[in-house]
């Protein structure tokens, strides 16, 4: 390796490093002085030693997209919480010309004919009339570039590829909107409402997974993956063993409060089933939900409400009761630096206190009066079920 320093008196880094080794790009960067430099060389033979050689222009041409998109599925995929959402995307991002490209000849133009396709398609329900379709929207094209460009981004840091063009870096998606939506004022009781008309056990399930989304702000796949071991009836805590953020975090999964009117609901189900430890508090498909969900937003006649807005409704309540910006990430499972691992179990018994003053009253449930709460349990139940909640529940779960 060979290094040139140049001065350039007019510049505000008037050192210039440049590394040439052939069959490769040169390697250029400023500094303030030769020093600087210097470390810089030892630092990329640093990385040579670690890492090997970059791969050249020749080496990359034995290589095609396809190959980094199918190890990518293998490797990094499974370890995400949005696995099975994720690798949808990248099975039809095989299917593409793109995929079939060599690593060589892949450029900044590719990524902005990828997308712009993409926004010229449309997507169609099964259930749909003939003929009827709707255009694929900028949020969904940005989620999808993201798990795409993120497989380049690997291929980079990773597995050597470092003279590799990540095609979708820095590309903007025009026409994307963050969502606002939270629930408007009597929006929960009409879907509650609602729910009492869902058929079987739906009445009671599809109200659960809303009080859930609402005062933990769980995502619908985190919901969809409790068992009851999951579950601390007595301190009041779930365990979300696995989370969309794991590849991305410190910890594996996170330890959340149980509100309340949640803790309420799960007790009344547990102690009517009886149910083991390692069975799933919803034993039914995830689809098999999105439809029933779907079904009491058009009889509540609400519209512009997706389940994932119920998460931001519970954002939103965590602010009314006042929780920091830490406890407020811990609970959405966002990353955050200021929320140790080794301080996290006083930060949830605070969290816990918060929430139940907020929505009890500025009491928390141990405060609460004997009659004061079977009165709220009576309460949540009929709210959930209608007029006895309670002994519904026995009758449903019976038949």
């Amino acid at each position: 390796m060979t290094i040139i320093v140049l001065k350039d008196k007019d510049r505000k880094l008037p050192v210039r490093a440049i590394i040439r080794r052939k069959g490769h790009p040169v390697l250029m960067k400023h500094f303030l002085t030769k020093a600087e430099a210097k470390h810089w060389e030892r630092e990329q033979e640093r990385e040579i030693r670690i890492r090997g050689l970059p791969l050249t222009i020749d080496e990359l041409k034995k290589h095609t997209v396809k190959e980094i998109v199918t190890r990518y599925l293998e490797e990094v995929t499974p370890q995400k919480g949005c696995a099975e959402s994720e690798a949808l995307v990248l099975k039809k991002f095989l299917r593409t010309d793109l995929a079939a490209k060599s690593l060589a000849y892949v450029s900044k133009q590719d990524g902005y004919a990828y997308i712009n396709a993409r926004r010229k398609d449309t997507w169609k329900h099964p259930l749909w009339p003939n003929g009827s379709a709707k255009p694929i929207e900028a949020s969904t094209v940005k989620r999808e570039v993201g798990s795409i460009q993120h497989v380049f981004e690997v291929a980079r840091e990773q597995w050597g590829f470092t003279n590799l063009v990540n095609p979708f870096r820095g590309i903007p998606i025009k026409g994307i909107h963050r969502r606002k939506r939270r629930l408007n004022d009597g929006e929960l009781n009409e879907l509650l409402i609602a729910c009492r008309k869902c058929l079987r056990l739906n009445r009671f399930y599809v109200p659960l997974a809303i009080y859930l989304a609402v005062e933990t702000a769980m995502r619908l796949q985190e919901i969809f993956n409790l068992t009851w071991q999951d579950l601390d009836f007595k301190g009041r805590r779930i365990e979300i063993r696995k989370s969309k953020t794991d590849h991305v975090s410190e910890y594996q999964g996170r330890t959340i409060v149980m509100s309340i009117n949640a803790r309420i609901v799960l007790i009344a189900l547990h102690d009517e089933i009886k149910p083991k430890l390692t069975d799933r508090v919803f034993p039914k498909s995830k689809n098999a939900f999105k439809q029933a969900w779907a079904d009491v937003r058009k009889r509540a006649k609400i519209t512009g409400l997706t389940f994932h807005d119920l998460r931001r409704e519970a954002g939103s309540r965590f602010d009314e009761a006042e929780l920091t910006t830490a406890e407020h990430n811990l609970m959405l499972g966002h990353t955050s630096k200021d929320m140790s691992g080794v301080y996290i179990a006083s930060k949830l018994k605070r969290i816990q206190d918060k929430l139940d003053r907020h929505f009890l009253g500025e009491k928390t449930w141990e405060e609460l009066e004997p009659n004061e709460r079977k009165r709220l349990m009576d309460k949540v139940l009929g709210g959930l079920l209608g007029f006895g909640g309670g002994l519904l529940l026995k009758k449903m779960l019976a038949g």
